[in-house]
């Protein structure tokens, strides 16, 4: 079942029933709040701007002293008198017709008085006075900003609305964060990532967004995962910076949306995590390299074509591992030769724990016997969980598998690189060695490199079975 918790609350209205004498009854729908932006800064006031006829009203003085305005009450008269930059704009309680520097004209909604604040229409007076208004329906917000700031200082177009997370559906995709937004960002470079240590973390910034003040952070609390907490919060005047608090350093895969609203922040499972009795059940990928037809793969006499070798060592793996009740699954099980990708695939699909590619070596071009030999295995850099399995596995073989032991390396070999499970390669000496060649044609010598590997996976998986 997917966990989700979500860290905003966003009713439009509140219904509340209450039985009264026998009948019931419904408490009316209250709007949601306007909500006022002063110069790319979210601004409170005692009484806060509302809409009137289609226009919005705003308190006089917080918003135009703010904006470094001069602002005058004539009690007497009712008048109220803005001053700007040498533009002054007289308005009248009640009266439809104001003055800029003399001159009247006329409005569309005249100033008023709400709990004792003198209520402007916005838009007119902000406007005369050389101001930016600006309105983002979807969270009724209205934006007023200085001219001379608009060069240096990009107007702020939507809000943060909602942070959440959830427990995704693969080693991919363990953790999700979702950033939910008002309006649609409307370019790649609207938002920037980067990591950042001591202590790990991945930071996503949003530009020109504010962060709406139901926003909060949130701890997540899961053993596989890398995340521990997001922090949401105004980076600076112009941007919301979400804050992913890791276990680990980790780089996630960041989507936008197709409507522009939702980025979407996937975490790969904690390298460090691994239960594979989650599920109940132990199962094995085994991958047998290459196919008949794969160019070069055969000894310089034409004795051995490493498919051979790899799909009878990866049979004989697999009935050791069923017979110790190990399910196991194969990428292959004809003389096909898929595609590294979908080997990948095949692994990243399925309920398999852990990966093994099954290979021979060779060196030079194929056509002539050469004299590097011996056994290694291979893990992606970096892969805690695959380097884990390879010492299992290399230990398993050696001093008893009889040849060189050239060890455990690191790779950037595409199937350990793109299977999201602890995942190894494993180079069982080299067809172009005239000595070694004869082992890899020997069945018994395939019993034995199969016995040991099998064994090495037991170890490795018996090791985090609780």
């Amino acid at each position: 079942m997917t966990k989700k918790i979500n860290f905003t609350i966003a009713f439009l209205f509140i219904m509340v029933f209450c039985t009264i004498m026998g009948k019931t009854v419904a408490a009316a729908a209250t709007p949601a709040d306007v909500k006022l932006v002063i110069n790319n800064e979210q601004v409170t006031a005692d009484v806060m701007p509302f809409i009137q006829n289609d226009r919005t009203l705003v308190p006089a003085r917080a918003v135009f002293e703010a904006l470094g305005g001069t602002v005058n009450w004539d009690q007497s008269n009712y008048i109220v008198t803005i001053e700007y930059d040498g533009v002054i704009v007289i308005l009248k309680i009640n009266d439809t017709v104001a003055t800029v520097n003399g001159r009247n004209k006329t409005l569309d909604v005249p100033a008023t008085i709400k709990n004792g604040r003198t209520m402007i229409p916005v838009r007119f007076v902000a406007e005369e006075l050389g101001f930016l208004v600006g309105w983002i329906n979807s969270t009724r917000t209205v934006t007023i900003t200085s001219s001379e700031k608009t060069d240096v200082r990009p107007v702020i177009t939507g809000y943060v609305t909602e942070v959440s997370v959830e427990e995704g559906t693969s080693n991919k995709e363990n953790t999700i964060v979702t950033v939910q937004m008002s309006e649609p960002l409307k370019a790649p470079e609207d938002y920037s990532t980067m990591n950042l240590t001591s202590p790990d973390r991945f930071v996503l910034d949003v530009k020109n967004f504010l962060v709406d003040s139901k926003v909060s952070g949130l701890t997540y609390d899961q053993k596989d995962s890398p995340l521990t907490a997001v922090r949401v919060s105004a980076y600076n005047e112009n941007a919301v910076r979400i804050v992913c608090d890791l276990k680990e350093a980790t780089t996630p895969t960041v989507s936008l949306s197709a409507d522009g609203k939702t980025l979407t922040i996937s975490f790969r499972t904690l390298s460090t995590y691994f239960n594979p009795m989650d599920d109940g059940k132990l199962v094995v990928m085994l991958d047998p390299g290459h196919g008949e037809s794969t160019a070069g793969k055969r000894s310089p006499d034409g004795t051995l074509k490493e498919y051979e070798f790899n799909r009878t060592v990866a049979n004989k793996m697999k009935n050791i591992l069923e017979a110790q009740g190990i399910e196991v699954l194969l990428t292959v099980n004809d003389d096909s030769d898929p595609s590294l990708a979908n080997r990948c695939e095949s692994a990243n699909n399925s309920d398999a724990d852990i990966f093994v590619s099954i290979h021979a070596n060779a060196f030079g071009n194929g056509k002539e016997w050469t004299t590097p030999k011996g056994w290694e295995i291979y893990h992606y850099q970096g892969s805690v969980l695959g380097n884990r399995l390879a010492a299992a596995i290399s230990s398993s073989n050696f001093p008893e598998i009889g040849i060189l032991n050239r060890g455990i390396k690191t790779g950037n070999l595409y199937v350990i690189k793109n299977t999201y499970i602890p995942a190894v390669l494993i180079e069982h000496g080299f067809f172009t060695n005239i000595e070694e060649v004869e082992l890899l044609k020997s069945d018994e010598w395939r019993d034995k490199a199969a016995q040991y590997n099998a064994e090495g996976i037991m170890n490795f998986l018996n090791s985090y079975i609780e």
